[in-house]
């Protein structure tokens, strides 16, 4: 089951979100994403809509589009394009203004984060003093580009991560550092997936470090684990939030009561890490 990498949350219709986690879904690192599920009604094609709904002490215009196929309310807020809610036929508007009043401190929060268009926001220059995040850590990027042409190679020392490289261009920089924090990855989740199981002593196949797009991390039917390497940017406490997250589907193949139970037993604190991730996963990147 996935775990996406973006903020997404969602709660039964009966239930809030602070008692009631449940299925997270994917979104692109472009816009943040939240759902709550509801019970799916007989399909009906219906046009987007305007419409707006105080929140506070703002005004927030969103657009309402009605999907056949949705499953539960999704909010999606995307760089420059505002807040956009999606449900399934049949589900009032007070019903969906009720889960905005709910979530109204995530809305605000990721309307004014993206408040953007897309390429707006400049990344940070990737340049020798530069301090990188990696594994609860931190590391200061040394470049070193030789006259003559040379492979790139990466060496982490003493708090050091020394990157030789043809040439000191960003886009060379970035994907020699993704590469470097990919290798990385094998083990460090290796190790954190072993430290870990020793309290679940569950079965597993594979453990997979994957660039994805949509997900932090997922468990297959095989029982193999993936992990997105950029998770190595965040808090030793995430990272491990999300192998435990996935071990735990290794028993539980859905985000059921005692599903969430299982995280707890390791990680009692899940919803402060789950929250993190909804707010700062955008910003785990070069």
């Amino acid at each position: 089951m996935p775990e996406n990498v973006l903020a997404s949350s969602s709660t039964s219709p009966s239930t809030s979100p602070s008692t009631a986690p449940s299925a997270v879904s994917s979104a692109p690192p472009s816009r943040h994403a939240s759902s709550d599920r509801v019970t799916r009604q007989t399909p009906v094609s219906t046009p987007v809509r305007q419409r707006a709904i105080d929140l506070g002490d703002t005004t927030i215009t969103y657009r309402h589009r009605i999907s056949p196929r949705a499953r539960r309310l999704r909010f999606e807020v995307r760089p420059g394009n505002g807040l956009e809610v999606t449900t399934p036929p049949g589900v009032s508007v007070a019903r969906i203004e009720a889960v905005m009043r709910e979530k109204t401190r995530w809305i605000t929060t990721m309307l004014v984060r993206y408040a953007q268009p897309p390429g707006s926001v400049v990344a940070a220059p990737l340049v020798t003093g530069t301090i990188l995040p990696f594994a609860g850590g931190h590391l200061r990027l040394v470049l070193e580009t030789p006259r003559t042409g040379t492979r790139t190679s990466a060496v982490m020392n003493e708090g050091e991560l020394r990157l030789t490289i043809a040439n000191d261009a960003p886009e060379v920089v970035r994907s020699a550092l993704a590469a470097w924090y990919r290798r990385q990855g094998r083990r460090v989740f290796a190790e954190r997936v072993a430290y870990w199981n020793t309290h679940y002593c569950f079965s597993f196949g594979r453990i997979a470090i994957r660039d994805q797009k949509s997900r932090w991390g997922s468990c297959s039917r095989q029982g193999n684990l993936n992990f997105n390497w950029r998770l190595l940017l965040a808090p030793t406490s995430v990272l491990d939030y999300i192998v435990i997250h996935e071990l735990s589907h290794l028993k539980e193949g859905n985000h059921s009561p005692r599903f969430w139970a299982l995280v707890a037993e390791c990680c009692p604190s899940y919803r402060e890490q789950r929250d993190w991730l909804r707010l700062h996963g955008p910003e785990l990147h070069f």
